[in-house]
């Protein structure tokens, strides 16, 4: 197993005005699971890319463990990938699939059996070894691919959306039995999403991205409760924190940041409420969002969070009592955080 670091790393295309990466500092500790997460173009698979060596480095190096392997080949870095698409080859059984490129290493076909026994045991594949790609699920297909590359005992895990093409019950429940599988291997994972729940869920540490640049990156709780900057505050969570303008004694004017959860919703007025009227009400069962606005902010929807009990209906008039002791502050410049 190894540690993973991106020294200044700068990848740029050819062509291209501004860099898809900018200067990135990151260490992957060995034995973690890293998320990469942010949204469409901000340069999260072009990360794992140039760490698989697919991508070329305008500057910056990569570190396998103490190894640099920023010039090196695929090949030569010891990591296995698992892709959105499966991949799988149709014509070959599970067993063949899996071993394939202990195959193409030479390795006794003893081993290679021993090898793709052990990793289906562990993906619970035993009793598909000698099916093809054709009479699999969704998510069996994946841990095929999965297989494959756990028999090769790599240095690093390089996942790419591998859950994206499933369903949304299959998606939750493989993401759950990959995060444990993880932990059983200890093989330091680096995993890319752009579903921040996704990332919440999975990672030991999460690092958001956007425009090529980190924003920040922590265990998953810290990046919910102590975002560093407005994007981060915005992007992770679900529904968003809520981002309105405010004017605080200490700081002046700042971008104020309050959980959905640290927003009450009355039916009558109270002291220190806003008035709002409601758009949509999202039933959940065990919870209900409640979307509104204020008079001075129709285009702005301001989120609170309802634990069981009557609903108000779209078009009532409801008052929002914001915690403060829970708010957070941004600056209205930088979009850093204040407090």
């Amino acid at each position: 197993m190894s540690s993973v670091t991106f020294s200044d790393v700068t990848i740029r295309y050819p062509g291209a005005p501004a860099p898809t990466v900018s200067e990135l500092n990151l260490t992957i500790d060995d034995g973690e699971f890293l998320v990469l997460v942010g949204p469409s173009g901000c340069g999260k698979s072009t990360v794992l890319r140039s760490l698989a060596g697919l991508e070329p480095v305008e500057s910056g190096q990569i570190l396998i463990g103490d190894k640099a392997v920023t010039k090196l080949e695929p090949a030569e870095r010891d990591i296995a990938m698992v892709f959105q698409n499966y991949a799988l080859y149709p014509h070959m059984t599970v067993a063949d699939n899996m071993g394939f490129s202990l195959r193409l290493s030479k390795m006794p076909k003893s081993e290679i059996k021993a090898k793709v026994a052990e990793a289906a045991e562990v993906l619970g594949l035993t009793p598909y070894l000698e099916r093809k790609p054709k009479d699999l699920s969704g998510g069996q297909r994946q841990r095929v691919a999965m297989g494959r590359a756990i028999v090769r005992n790599p240095n690093v895990f390089l996942m790419d959306e591998p859950l994206s093409n499933l369903d949304a019950k299959l998606r939750v429940q493989t993401r759950t039995e990959l995060a444990a599988l993880q932990r059983r291997l200890g093989t330091t994972t680096v995993y890319v999403t752009h579903d921040q729940v996704e990332a919440m869920t999975m990672g030991d540490r999460v690092a958001v991205l956007k425009d090529g640049e980190l924003q920040q990156v922590a265990p998953p709780r810290e990046l919910y409760e102590r975002p560093a900057n407005e994007f981060v505050a915005g992007f992770i969570g679900s529904p968003a924190m809520n981002l309105v303008s405010h004017r605080h004694p200490e700081f002046g004017d700042v971008t104020m940041g309050i959980r959905p959860e640290h927003v009450v919703t009355h039916a009558e007025p109270v002291p220190g409420a806003i008035p709002a009227v409601v758009d949509i009400v999202e039933e959940l069962g065990s919870e209900s969002y409640i979307y509104s606005h204020t008079a001075d902010s129709p285009g702005t929807s301001l989120v609170s969070r309802q634990l069981p009990g009557h609903s108000p209906q779209p078009g009532a008039t409801v008052h929002l009592e914001f915690d403060l002791k829970r708010a957070h502050y941004f600056s209205k410049t930088t979009g850093n955080r204040l407090n």
